[in-house]
């Protein structure tokens, strides 16, 4: 799917942690300028769906990173 993509694409390959919502913000951007209009809650499911699959890993304290695993897939 496109937004996982774009989500695994907005996350540093150095896996320095990154704000879920920053990251959510430019996603959503990211998809209305190439025409995806897309909601939140669309993004958000994709980033619980990727951490399922462990393709990134959202903390708790609202952090979010790339796993190898991630890198490798969408890389």
């Amino acid at each position: 799917m496109i937004v996982s993509r774009i989500i695994m694409e907005n996350l540093p390959t150095d896996q320095t942690p990154r704000d879920l919502d920053v990251v959510a913000n430019h996603v959503f951007r990211d998809l209305a300028s190439v025409g995806k209009g897309v909601e939140l809650k669309h993004i958000f499911d994709a980033f619980k769906e990727l951490n399922k699959r462990q393709d990134l890993v959202i903390f708790s304290d609202g952090k979010v990173i790339a796993t190898k695993k991630g890198l490798y897939n969408y890389g």
